[in-house]
């Protein structure tokens, strides 16, 4: 039995990169849930919501107001016209855009209901809840203070017309502290003339956590699956299969090649299976947007393929591949949102996701299903072909790569 341990041992720790990467892994993988849940340099207020605001009155109330707002530490305010703050919303680069329409000044002076709204992108309601908080507070403070004190010297004048200057001015202080006291007007003054609506950009029968675990469970998984079948590269140079293959009249291209498009067509049923096992078992609506679907399923099919067999190139063993994907997997699905909603997670680290394949497929499909983006819409196509770059990328790597770490050991 000591034989078989020492042996054991001696063989686990042969492999240096192995039992490095044994040790690192959950360190690295604390350190980055730690990150992504803002465990770590959170003060509190460094993670800013950002929003767009449309300003069409363009007048000092409503400038008096975006000043406001953008005081709010909590909040990160960006300018644009409507249509361009609507388009941005829709395509998923911020999460709400907060428009002043034409009047909105004159409605605060006559004390009407104004003309204001706030459009959000469905597919961040979670994060729709923070921001209305911080929104709120602040708007009341300034635009709820202006109509506070002009609904009060109307009500002053119209109360005791014809009374001296003096007296207008102590029977107005006297009216502003009655007005604090009185819940029922404060109460119309917020339920009725300042209600500001929200609501969605693209309404949606799907369910959006439905949809996130949907999307985030299958680009994860995908990947393992297709690690593992790039892993047989090295388990056929282990076996000496692959030297056989060499000594044939096929190339090191034909066998990589080979070995991508079966991981491709794989990639691409699995991914067809769990969006066929989410419609049958929980109603996602799939059959009016199959299309578009479908061309992200092999986008995202082609770059997970392509990463699998690039890191089956790099890798000399079997256990180094097994840890060395397991962590960039793991990471890859943290920053790209397959375990949490990118949202949720601090701003630096969302820009970080961009560089995951998980980032791109679960925004795509978000497109598809909850911001219901046609198949021509630009931005689903820039999503389409950002996971297309991801995988030739891999693949010319994977390539040139190929003939020299694993081909020439075989």
């Amino acid at each position: 039995m000591f034989k078989i341990l020492q042996k054991e041992l001696k063989s686990f720790f042969k492999d240096r990169r192995a039992v490095m990467l044994g040790i690192l892994m959950p360190i690295i993988l604390i350190t980055v849930f730690s990150m992504a849940f803002g465990g770590v340099g959170n003060k509190g207020g460094d993670n800013k919501i950002s929003i767009l605001v449309s300003d069409e009155d363009k007048s000092a109330t409503t400038k008096m107001v975006i000043d406001g707002l953008d005081s709010v530490k909590a909040l990160q305010i960006f300018t644009t016209s409507t249509d361009s703050a609507l388009t941005l919303v829709k395509g998923g680069k911020y999460p709400a855009a907060l428009i002043f329409h034409k009047g909105f000044s004159d409605s605060v002076k006559d004390i009407k209901h104004l003309p204001w709204e706030l459009k959000y992108d469905a597919a961040q309601s979670i994060e729709m809840g923070m921001m209305q908080q911080y929104l709120m507070q602040n708007l009341f403070s300034t635009v709820g203070k202006m109509m506070t004190e002009k609904m009060v010297l109307r009500n002053t004048r119209k109360q005791f017309a014809g009374m001296d200057s003096m007296s207008m001015l102590m029977a107005t202080l006297q009216m502003k502290k009655s007005l604090k006291t009185n819940s029922a007007d404060m109460d119309d003054l917020q339920k009725n003339i300042m209600k500001l609506e929200s609501t969605p950009i693209e309404k949606t029968k799907d369910n959006q956590g439905l949809i996130q675990a949907m999307g985030g469970t299958a680009v994860m998984m995908l990947l393992f699956s297709l690690t593992a079948m790039g892993g047989r590269l090295l388990e056929e140079k282990e076996s000496g299969t692959l030297k056989r293959l060499l000594c044939s009249p096929l190339t090191s291209r034909d066998i990589l090649g080979g070995k991508m498009l079966s991981s491709m067509i794989f990639a691409t049923c699995q991914l067809l299976i769990m969006l066929s096992y989410s419609s049958l078992a929980f109603g996602l609506i799939i059959l009016p947007k199959i299309v578009p679907a479908f061309l992200l399923i092999v986008a995202t099919a082609f770059a997970c393929s392509a990463f699998g067999m690039f890191l089956a190139s790099i890798i000399k063993s079997r256990e180094q591949l097994q840890g060395t994907s397991t962590l960039c997997i793991l990471i890859m699905s943290a920053i790209g949102g397959s375990m949490v909603p990118s949202f949720l997670m601090p701003t630096w680290m969302q820009q970080v996701g961009h560089f995951s394949i998980n980032y791109w497929s679960i925004q795509g499909f978000y497109d598809i299903f909850w911001r219901q983006l046609p198949m021509s819409d630009p931005i689903f196509l820039g999503r389409v072909a950002v996971l297309t770059a991801m995988g030739l990328v891999f693949s010319i790597t994977s390539f040139s790569l190929f003939r020299r770490n694993v081909a020439s050991m075989a």
